[in-house]
């Protein structure tokens, strides 16, 4: 049913628990699992810092994309890891699902930047709606 999986992931506890589901599906149906995550600034730094920071903001984000791996690996799963620079998370993410013909993305119901636990979170709603395949939210 799936081939290629994606994995979106921002670090978070929905983000890591969407890693967890992701390894469980791509052994279920021997589909290939990519994690992706988005070296994101927000736009408020954006011009204003130095290249140390912009470093040290890539290197977070490097750990984040690195733990969620890992997470898929403690899982017995292979996962190819990708990050995403240059843009607002939602379109790099969706820039990736379809350049890349994924079957199958799943995402945290809320993400890192969530304030209102009750309410689906941004990136995730925008994925949901325009993706060209489907979207597995996880809680």
């Amino acid at each position: 049913m799936y081939q290629r999986i994606l994995v979106a992931s921002d670090g978070s506890g929905p983000a890591i628990k969407a890693a967890q589901v992701g390894a469980r599906m791509a052994s279920a149906f021997g589909a290939s699992l990519t994690v992706a995550t988005v070296a994101y600034m927000p736009r408020v730094y954006e011009g204003d810092v130095g290249s140390e920071m912009q470093e040290a903001y890539l290197g977070e984000w490097r750990r984040v994309l690195a733990d969620t791996v890992g997470v898929v690996k403690k899982d017995g799963i292979e996962a190819q890891a990708k990050l995403l620079q240059g843009g607002e998370p939602a379109r790099q993410l969706l820039d990736e699902i379809k350049n890349n013909s994924y079957d199958l993305v799943i995402v945290g119901r809320t993400g890192a930047g969530s304030t209102l636990p009750d309410i689906m979170g941004g990136v995730s709603r925008k994925i949901a709606e325009v993706a060209p395949c489907s979207v597995l939210i996880v809680r």
